[in-house]
């Protein structure tokens, strides 16, 4: 049996607890069958982050991303454009990193902040990590640590050039395990809910990309519509009905020139 699968590398955007959006999208994929070497997931990062920079000037962006991302050749990406960032710290990802933030903690001692957050676990935290570890980049480290219900110890580790303070270790706790809010939130329910984005749905290469674009578009338009309507919260209809309903209105409901008009216009959405 053999399985073929091709790669895309999604960017998120988190616009509240339960609001995750697309913002952007880079296959991954050789330019032709004799390249020297095979495209991959950080290079489709950095032509990604590079569209988004363009894009959007204005955003305020605070990258969040897996060990993968945690290398230095992002991290200077994410200073170059005056951008945050919270990626995964893995050991042997960054082993020299992961044995400075050690040595700090048995020598020096790093500060720590016990009882924080739900499970009541402890953070442990230094800035300027990389000045020990010989480092360029700017990389402050801050773990949380904590015993679930079955007395096994969970331990999280990450590494970030947004300076780590008493008052906000704890903010900075939830937002490092807040990425599972765009796994859960964003690839999952895709992957396994309505779209069944895994699904082979053509051989062709192009229809299977604009399948992938356009199941995106399908997505954005049902969250912001789901998040906007108070009253599709209050008589829980299902995913299904929903979709069917809102699928009519387009058929239903002509576009107008005042339609396309307004839209060109600058505006500000609010949500519940």
């Amino acid at each position: 049996k053999k399985l073929y699968y091709r790669k895309v590398l999604e960017a998120k955007i988190v616009l509240g607890e339960k609001l995750i959006l697309s913002l952007d999208t880079e296959f991954i994929e050789n330019e032709s069958e004799d390249v020297s070497k095979q495209d991959c997931e950080l290079n489709a990062a950095k032509r990604i982050l590079e569209r988004i920079n363009k894009n959007y000037p204005r955003l305020r962006i605070c990258i969040q991303g897996d060990g993968l991302y945690a290398a230095e050749s992002m991290m200077e990406i994410c200073d170059g454009n005056k951008w945050k960032y919270i990626f995964t710290q893995k050991e042997g990802r960054q082993r020299a990193l992961a044995e400075a933030f050690e040595y700090i903690k048995r020598v020096d001692g790093a500060k720590e902040k016990d009882h924080i957050c739900a499970e009541d676990g402890k953070a442990v935290y230094e800035n300027d990590v990389d000045e020990v570890a010989g480092k360029t980049s700017k990389m402050n480290v801050f773990e949380y640590t904590y015993e679930d219900a079955d007395g096994e110890k969970k331990r999280f580790q990450w590494v970030t050039n947004i300076r780590l303070i008493e008052y906000n270790i704890e903010e900075m706790v939830l937002s490092g395990r807040g990425r599972w809010k765009i796994e859960n939130k964003g690839f999952n329910e895709q992957k396994n809910g309505i779209y069944d984005i895994e699904h082979l749905n053509s051989k062709n290469y192009n229809a299977i990309k604009n399948h992938y674009l356009i199941t995106q578009i399908a997505d954005i338009i049902m969250r912001l519509y789901l998040s906007w309507s108070p009253v599709l919260k209050k008589i829980g209809e299902s995913i299904k009905n929903t979709s069917s309903r809102l699928l009519e209105s387009f058929r239903r409901h002509t576009v107008t020139d005042e339609d396309v008009s307004y839209i060109k216009r600058r505006t500000s959405v609010y949500l519940e």
